[in-house]
């Protein structure tokens, strides 16, 4: 499995409540966050690995290669060392959120249609159309061909995230690499009084629908 920063104990603990023994190769940035390789984890052998010295696994000994919110600097690197270590008709499983083309999954109380709007398309016109997504590249590697791998293509899911108040505030003031945070994006496009009836009106989404809903398409 490669997974981000953070993820090997989670998923650690996952796969100990199957009660099935599995061995964990995990990409992270570092180890400064406090995640250790050692530990118990029900069985579940863990190896944490650089991805440029190469994964510290034999060649065509790995039934499934998966990934979840990675996004490497080098995806043909990636790309080929899935390859080299999959087993024939071995599979690689990618998951991505891409987080710059979320969107309301409910309407915004106390916006009218006109403002709803123009929040839309601020937020849609904030996206750096030139800043390509980490999955975009992957796939374009993929689409290369690599010998012994085959595309089956792409699918594509909505996640729907309910945010209370406080996850709002961490919405509306995070930016991603592709976009500016929300409320800056509306305030630059439109101005001071739409960014903070914007505001009030995601807050208002928690008051009346238990939680503002965000969508996030995942490939």
């Amino acid at each position: 499995m490669l997974l981000p920063a953070g993820g090997v104990p989670l998923l650690s603990g996952v796969l100990a409540t199957t009660g099935q023994a599995a061995q964990v190769v995990a990409v992270v940035p570092s180890l400064a966050d406090g995640e250790t390789t050692g530990g118990g984890g029900g069985g579940v052998g863990r190896v944490v690995a650089d991805l440029a010295a190469g994964l510290p696994v034999a060649d065509g000994t790995v039934d499934m290669v998966a990934g979840y919110g990675i996004h490497p600097a080098d995806p043909a690197l990636l790309v080929d060392e899935a390859r080299r270590v999959l087993a024939p008709c071995g599979q690689v499983v990618l998951a991505v959120e891409l987080g710059h083309l979320r969107h309301h999954g409910c309407d915004l109380p106390g916006l009218t249609s006109e403002e709803a709007g123009q929040v839309a398309r601020a937020l849609s016109e904030a996206v750096d159309a030139e800043t390509r997504h980490g999955w975009e590249a992957m796939h374009a590697v993929m689409d290369t061909g690599r010998a012994g791998l085959q595309s089956e293509g792409v699918d594509v899911i909505h996640l729907t995230k309910r945010l209370d108040h406080r996850d709002v505030e961490a919405y509306l003031h995070t930016a991603t690499p592709a976009a500016p945070a929300p409320l800056a994006a509306v305030r630059s496009s439109l101005d001071d009084r739409a960014a903070r009836r914007y505001r009030a009106a995601c807050h208002r989404a928690v008051d009346v629908h238990g939680a503002l809903r965000l969508r996030t398409p995942m490939v």
